[in-house]
């Protein structure tokens, strides 16, 4: 009998050994994880977007989100994105900021409110509003690929743009140069401001960027000097102008006006008319065993300096786009004098 009894405690003790090890396995383990209870947020509902909106525009949406998940989720985020095909893909567009979500115990739901913001440069069309659960994937859920739901009716985007561009631009031109044949030299410096102020109004593809008095400062100097055995040349000539730049609504004559380059609207073109008033006084001074004669002249009259400035994006939010200068030239794509053109312009929408 007693051969029998430690016989059976052995079989046992090898028996509990086998299923030990057959309980630590990483496939027993993964599968006990995967069995364990999850949430699963869902949205069954999403509120009602109005029929039409402009890019930049926002509106309010109600929505639901539940928890048919068999564990509770902790709190997490919503996000909206305009969809043009009712199903979460990298080409929708994100339409809002985050968007807090409670915890959720299991078979329990709530209601929230967000903002929809529309993408400054959403193309025009028909898009469903998308509203997505746990937007930053917080929470492990039994399934991963059910967070989001598109509205049941769709929002149109597109129409008239009302904004206004504004900022400043700075112009710079100095140096000096030689004439290795005659030891002429030259001398200049060139400054200018221009402080834009524009409303922009009509089909996004084809807006009217009207003047709302946009002012400009210009001011500059060249001084030369040539010598002689028998005279000393010198030219100075000076230049300043100021004031508003004309806007009439006629290209012809306006000084200033402007375009976008992109349908985005993210690179935007304005050109400038800065006229300046100018001075210039050459003198020649006798000297040496042969002078020439001595004589003044100043004439005088009015330049006009032609810039057509290049900017493109460099920020964008739900309201704005700020663009920074990346090229200028000068009339009809010439070169330009300016050395240097600096500055951003920001658009804001109305």
């Amino acid at each position: 009998m007693q051969a029998r009894r430690t016989a059976a405690a052995a079989a046992l003790t090898v028996l509990g050994a086998s299923l030990a090890t057959v309980g630590t396995h990483p496939d027993a383990i993964a599968a006990a994880a995967a069995a364990a209870p999850r949430a699963d947020l869902v949205v069954p509902a999403v509120g009602t977007p109005p029929a039409k909106v402009r890019p930049g525009g926002r509106f309010d949406l109600s929505t639901t989100v539940a928890n048919k998940g068999r564990a509770a989720a902790k709190p997490s985020t919503l996000r909206f994105y305009l969809s043009q095909d009712r199903s979460r893909s990298r080409s929708d567009l994100a339409a809002g900021g985050n968007v807090a979500v409670k915890k959720l115990k299991p078979r329990k739901k709530q209601t929230i409110s967000g903002r929809v913001a529309v993408p400054f440069g959403a193309a025009d069309g028909k898009y469903w509003v998308l509203a997505c659960a746990d937007a930053t994937n917080r929470v492990k859920e039994s399934n991963e690929s059910n967070n989001c739901q598109a509205s049941r009716t769709q929002v149109t985007v597109g129409a008239d743009l009302h904004a206004v561009l504004t900022g400043d631009l700075t112009f710079s031109d100095t140096g000096q140069r030689t004439d290795p044949a005659t030891g002429r030299t030259e001398t200049w410096t060139h400054t200018a401001t221009a402080e834009i102020s524009m409303r922009i109004d009509g089909p996004r593809q084809n807006p009217t960027f009207a003047s709302t008095h946009s002012t400009y400062a210009r001011t500059g100097s060249v001084v030369g000097r040539e010598v002689t055995p028998s005279c000393v040349y010198d030219r100075e000539r000076k230049e300043a102008g100021s004031g508003t730049l004309r806007y009439t609504g006629d290209r012809f004559t306006d000084d200033i006006f402007g375009h976008f380059t992109r349908i985005d609207l993210s690179g935007v073109r304005i050109g400038l008319f800065m006229r300046a008033a100018w001075t210039d006084t050459s003198k020649q001074t006798g000297q040496g065993q042969f002078p020439c004669e001595n004589t003044s002249r100043t004439t005088t009259g009015t330049g006009l300096d032609v810039s057509d400035i290049e900017l493109k994006e460099v920020a964008r939010d739900s309201r704005t786009s700020t663009y920074r200068v990346v090229g200028w030239v000068a009339e009809q794509g010439t070169p330009s004098d300016w050395d240097k053109v600096e500055g951003t312009l920001t658009l804001t929408l109305r």
